[in-house]
């Protein structure tokens, strides 16, 4: 055997931290990785940090009942940010209301102009806060947790803050819902390096900044915490679980006691949904179990609706901040064509305002009010509320396909009443459908297509029952939303946050099997050492030092990697022993290799590793060692039985 020369270093690997000795890295890397700037305001930060450690260690709080504590102070900020971002869009869409009834002959020059302004702004808004994270909305939170060690800048949370309150206040269709999960899930990510915790530690707390906005938000803490855990952490643990439940309670608590009342601080009151309630029997279920099959159609539906548009978009040749406003100008035209042809249609929208534009809540609630549906009219306003349905899909997708800032969550409580009101019209023809009726279908319909588009059957069924406060409805919901999200799973793989990761090349599975895999790095498992040998070596010297299931890193005569000869490789040549002599080393190697950096989390290490193992290198880029698939599940289950 010869020992090659370490490889040049690679440039791409220069300027990292160093290893951390201990052999999870969690706190060393973490500190690293997560200084706040220096100067003065670090130097600041570093003291108080410091100060109240010591007070907490005095009274004798340990690392986890801290955690809960920093649950319960994220949940509190959280909820007074919630009020900051919500009250301003909504005295905005009230004044819009008052001034477009009182001003009708205007409305349709405005319905024209200003979703293009907002949409303007928005751009503009997004070029002076750039961040560099590979993915938006949600959809950025979920990559930053699965490969950025739970790290969001804090200048997401101002982006996403004025660019969702341009593109929301001025009639893009969306809802502040994403925004919210996004500001919280940066407020976590901040209070993680303020307090230099470890990766682990970091995501639960982006889970709780997360959790305590959906809590906020919709008064709904119960929904908080699940789509928390069944969209972003996919984390069933109790140590993750307790946290976020202290940050959504808390939360939802602070905002009742400023507002003094339970009503949500955004979407549909209680009392809309007194008209609207149902019970799951034997009568009512092929109703509920059917409406759940055709949300999962329509929740597929609107998720290509939105991955088309940003297809189209990103093809457009114009600057990337005058991409909203492409979109928001086709809007604005859907929007006159409304205004002139179709404003008194069911007397829908305040005035000549389409009930397209934003959240969607005005017409939400219209649908839910049993007076809406008549027998007699049944087929026109089924028509009418599936047209509208398509409308509104095609609504958000010009609006966030095109790179506006806004949530889903409104837009699909939308479709989802539309196309339970519609399946509740048709189905007065229907006698086993008519025993429930179009209100409790449309309200059932919410919780369907929510759950259809996240593929999160609990937060879609626990949202609507939050919302309602009406105990009769929680099984037939649960019955729609899980029958909706096997059927969007069945036609469509990706769920709306998961698709542009999907895009990315990031795996994304359930459960906290994968939650852990996530969390850990190749710096986190004990490498099994490399052995070097040159490749034009004769395969027959391996034949000496294969003794103990060994994996040969092979070099050319630079220094430079030709592949690796694995356990499995050394025991096909063996079956041909006598050809060895006239081989040599590289003959036996395999050639397209890859080199796996210490930071590479684990389950993306598990996907390359295809034949047992892959070399290591450092941040200098030598090969220090090798990763085997044993090593990397040994570390993983010790990982598992911890967390339990």
């Amino acid at each position: 055997m010869a020992d090659a020369p370490p490889p040049p270093p690679d440039p791409a690997t220069r300027g990292r931290s160093k290893r951390p000795r201990d052999p999870l890295g969690r706190v060393a890397a973490a500190a690293e990785a997560q200084e706040p700037t220096t100067g003065r305001a670090a130097g600041l930060l570093s003291a108080v940090r410091r100060q109240a450690d010591r007070w907490l260690s005095r009274i004798g709080l340990t690392r986890d009942r801290r955690l809960l504590l920093w649950a319960a102070v994220t949940g509190m900020t959280l909820a007074v940010i919630a009020l900051a971002f919500i009250r301003p869009i909504l005295w905005i869409e009230h004044r819009a209301g008052e001034w477009a009834l009182s001003n009708p002959d205007k409305v349709v020059i405005a319905v024209a102009i200003v979703p293009v302004l907002g949409a303007i702004l928005c751009g503009v808004i997004q070029s002076l806060f750039p961040v560099r994270l590979r993915a938006h909305g949600v959809s950025s939170v979920l990559y930053a947790i699965h490969r950025k060690r739970a790290q969001l800048p804090p200048t997401l949370a101002i982006r996403t803050w004025l660019g969702s309150t341009a593109i929301i206040s001025t009639g893009g269709s969306a809802g502040p819902e994403g925004p919210i999960v996004t500001i919280g899930a940066t407020l976590g990510s901040v209070i993680a390096r303020f307090l230099r915790v470890d990766p682990k530690t970091a995501t639960t707390l982006v889970g709780c900044g997360a959790a305590a906005g959906i809590a906020a938000v919709f008064n709904a803490p119960i929904t908080g915490i699940f789509f928390v855990l069944e969209v972003l952490l996919r984390d069933f643990s109790l140590r993750t679980f307790t946290p976020i439940v202290i940050a959504s309670v808390f939360a939802a608590a602070t905002v009742q006691t400023v507002l003094g009342t339970q009503e949500p601080l955004f979407g549909v009151g209680a009392e809309i949904f007194a008209g609207a309630g149902g019970s799951l029997t034997i009568a009512t279920a092929p109703a509920f179990a059917l409406l759940g099959i055709v949300c999962g159609i329509a929740s597929v539906f609107f998720v290509r609706t939105l991955q088309a548009s940003e297809l189209a978009f990103s093809k457009i040749p114009v600057s990337r901040w005058m991409l909203p406003a492409t979109g928001a100008a086709i809007l604005a035209l859907l929007g006159v064509l409304h205004a002139v042809f179709a404003k008194d249609v069911l007397n829908l929208g305040s005035g000549a305002i389409p009930p397209f534009y934003g959240n969607g809540y005005p017409l939400a609630r219209e649908i839910l009010r049993p007076e809406f549906y008549a027998k007699e009219t049944a087929l026109l306003v089924a028509a009418l509320l599936i047209g509208l349905a398509v409308v509104k899909c095609v609504a958000t997708s010009l609006t966030l396909g095109s790179g506006g800032i806004g949530g889903l969550f409104a837009p699909a409580l939308l479709v989802g009443a539309l196309v339970g009101g519609a399946y509740g019209s048709l189905g007065e023809l229907v006698p086993f459908v008519a025993e429930v009726g179009p209100a409790s279908l449309a309200l059932a319909g919410m919780a369907g297509v929510v759950a259809g588009t996240t593929h999160a059957p609990l937060a879609g069924a626990l949202l609507v029952y939050e919302l309602s406060r009406e105990p009769s409805i929680l099984l037939p919901v649960i019955l729609v939303a899980a029958l909706a999200t096997i059927v969007a799973r069945l036609l469509e793989r990706h769920s709306l946050y998961t698709a542009e990761l999907a895009a990315l090349g990031v795996r994304l599975g359930s459960g906290t099997d994968l939650s852990a895999l996530r969390r850990l790095r190749v710096r986190d498992v004990p490498l099994k050492p490399a052995v070097l040998v040159r490749g034009s070596a004769s395969a027959a010297s391996l034949v000496e030092l294969a003794g103990g299931g060994e994996s040969f890193v092979v070099l050319d005569d630079d220094g430079r990697l030709e592949g690796i000869v694995g356990p499995r490789d050394m025991r096909i040549a063996l079956m041909n022993r006598e050809a060895l002599p006239l081989l040599q080393v590289r003959d036996l190697a395999r050639t397209r290799t890859r080199v796996l950096d210490l930071d590479v989390p684990l389950d993306h290490a598990l996907d390359r590793i295809e034949r047992g193992a892959l070399p290591v290198r450092d941040e200098k880029g030598t090969i220090i060692g090798v990763l085997t698939r044993a090593r990397l599940m040994r570390v993983w289950r010790r990982h598992m039985e911890g967390d339990r």
